[in-house]
C-alpha cells in the first residue's frame, strides 16, 4: 500500500522514518507537499504542525496505514502511516522547539497516571491536561524488555473517562467466536480458506485477518494471492532483480550501500550491541551502510541502549 511514511517540517527537520525500505527496493521515493489544515476545533488543530508546508515522502511499504487520508498539494491523496497520523494528530505534538525559544526546564507532569504488570506486559495509562481542557491520555503495552507493542491515544473530556472505562470492560467481556486452526498439514483448509476469502470482502485489513485467523500478515497475503483476490507486487511489473538501479538510487547507495533496504533481525541485533559497545552514530553509518538519520530512527525502534542511543533520543526531542 502506498502510504506516506515521512516528513520534512518547515524548520527543515525530518520526522518519521525518510529511509524505510520500500517493498521494491528499486523504487523510488515519491515526493511532494502538503500543507497541513486540519478541522478547526478539533484536537489536531492544535498541531504544532498547523499551516506549515510539509515536504512528504510516500511509497509501498509494509508499513501499518492510518485512519486518515491526506489530500497534497501537488496532487494524490493518501493514507500516512499511523506515526506519522499521530505525529501531525497529536495536540502534544513532537516538533523540535527553535534553538532561540527558552526550553520549560518543567515540563507538566501528567495529571493521571496508572500502570500494571500482567502476564509479563506492562501496561501504562497518563493523562495530561491540556490549555483546552482536555485530556491527552496515552495507553501503552510494553514487553519485560521495554518493547512497544501496542499503543492507544487521543483527547478526551475528564467526563468521558468513566464511561470510556465502562466500554473497555465490556470489550474485554466479549470473546470473539474460536476460529479453527488456518493451517493443516502446512496448508490451509478448504473451509477455512474459503472463510478467509468472505472476510477478506467485508475487511481487508490483513493485521485484523490476521489476529482472526492466528497467523502472520504473510500468511494471509500469500493465502488471498493465491487464490487470486489480490495481485501480487511482482506480477505484471519488472522484478528489481531485472530492472536496473536509476542514477539517483545508484548514487545515493554509492554513499549509503543500503539505503532504502530492509533491515534484517542480524542487523538489528548487531546494531543494538555495536552501540552497546560505544560505537557513535557516524561510524555505525559507515558500517551499516546507512545515513545517520536511517541509524537514529533504528536504534529508537529497537530500544537500544548506548551513547550513540542516547544522543538519537535528544535529537528527537
Amino acid at each position: 500500500m502506498t502510504v506516506i511514511y515521512a516528513f520534512q517540517d518547515s524548520n527543515g527537520h525530518w520526522h518519521g522514518d525518510p529511509d524505510a525500505p520500500l517493498l521494491d527496493p528499486a523504487d523510488e521515493p515519491s515526493c511532494g507537499t502538503l500543507t497541513y489544515q486540519p478541522v478547526p476545533g478539533t484536537p489536531e488543530a492544535a498541531s504544532p504542525f498547523v499551516g506549515q508546508r510539509l515536504t512528504v515522502l510516500y511509497g509501498i511499504t509494509d508499513l501499518e496505514a492510518g485512519p486518515v487520508t491526506y489530500q497534497l498539494d501537488t496532487g494524490g491523496r493518501f493514507l500516512a502511516t499511523w506515526h506519522i497520523h499521530t505525529l501531525l494528530a497529536s495536540p502534544m505534538g513532537t516538533a523540535p522547539v527553535p534553538s532561540d525559544t527558552p526550553r520549560d526546564p518543567t515540563p507538566t507532569p501528567p495529571c493521571l497516571e496508572s500502570a500494571f504488570t500482567e502476564a509479563g506486559r506492562r501496561f501504562v495509562l497518563t493523562g495530561t491536561r491540556c490549555d483546552n481542557g482536555q485530556l491527552i491520555v496515552k495507553l501503552t503495552v510494553t514487553s519485560e524488555r521495554g518493547d512497544l507493542q501496542g499503543e492507544l491515544r487521543g483527547a478526551v473530556t475528564a467526563d468521558d473517562l468513566a464511561p470510556l472505562a465502562r466500554l473497555l470492560d465490556a470489550a474485554s467481556r466479549t470473546r470473539p467466536a474460536a476460529v479453527p486452526p488456518p493451517r493443516q498439514g502446512g496448508g490451509w483448509t478448504p473451509a477455512v480458506s474459503a472463510r478467509l476469502s468472505a472476510r477478506f470482502r467485508q475487511e481487508p485489513d490483513f493485521t485484523i485477518l490476521a489476529a482472526e485467523f492466528g497467523c502472520s500478515r504473510g500468511a494471509i497475503y500469500e493465502e488471498l494471492a493465491r487464490q487470486g483476490l489480490i495481485r501480487s507486487p511482482e506480477s505484471g511489473r519488472t522484478t528489481s532483480a531485472s530492472r536496473p538501479l536509476s542514477e539517483a538510487m545508484q548514487q545515493r547507495r554509492q554513499i549509503h550501500r543500503n539505503t532504502h533496504t530492509r533491515w534484517s533481525d542480524e542487523e538489528e541485533r548487531r546494531l543494538a550491541q555495536r552501540c552497546a559497545d560505544g560505537v557513535l552514530t557516524p561510524e555505525l553509518s559507515n558500517e551499516f551502510g546507512r545515513t545517520e538519520l536511517a541509524i537514529e530512527s533504528r536504534l529508537l525502534k529497537i530500544a537500544a541502549v548506548g551513547p550513540a542511543a542516547d544522543q538519537a533520543r535528544l535529537n528527537a526531542l
